[in-house]
């Protein structure tokens, strides 16, 4: 491996861990929550149909342990953004649900983070942020398959 392909693996590995990191400690624009409190009111509104998300459905996507998400919904339920109750069909499981007020938050995090990655579309223009796009599928592409 050349130097020159060793520096610029070295910069995309740092860029997108800044970005990750970014990410992870930003403080949502709702309510001063984090992000990964409103991700998982966003994977109960993707998971819940009419019975709930149940924990495994949102840990498996968030790709983090069930105890994790248990954690955060603790916090959610504590703030009324979401509620459980027991899986019908299975009674050893719960199904969380959003509330009024969690729907709500919702609606103002897909409105903030619209916003948000718009004000990046401005900032780099239309050509650069479909290229963006189309690397960052491509970076995706990549990794699942190898």
């Amino acid at each position: 491996m050349s130097d020159s392909h060793e520096e610029v693996t070295r910069t995309i590995m740092d860029a997108f861990f800044q970005f990750r990191r970014l990410h992870r400690h930003h403080k949502s624009p709702i309510m001063g929550m984090k992000h990964n409190e409103v991700m998982v009111l966003f994977r109960v509104k993707e998971h819940g149909g009419t019975n709930g998300a149940r924990v495994s459905d949102i840990s498996h996507r968030m790709r983090v342990t069930s105890p994790t998400v248990t954690q955060l919904l603790s916090k959610l339920e504590e703030d009324n953004l979401i509620e459980r109750t027991l899986d019908p069909d299975d009674r050893r499981s719960m199904r969380i649900t959003l509330t009024a007020k969690g729907e709500t938050i919702i609606q103002k995090a897909e409105h903030a983070f619209f916003a948000r990655y718009s004000s990046l579309v401005d900032a780099l223009g239309t050509e650069k942020s479909v290229l963006l796009t189309d690397l960052l599928f491509e970076s995706i592409k990549h990794f699942r398959e190898n």
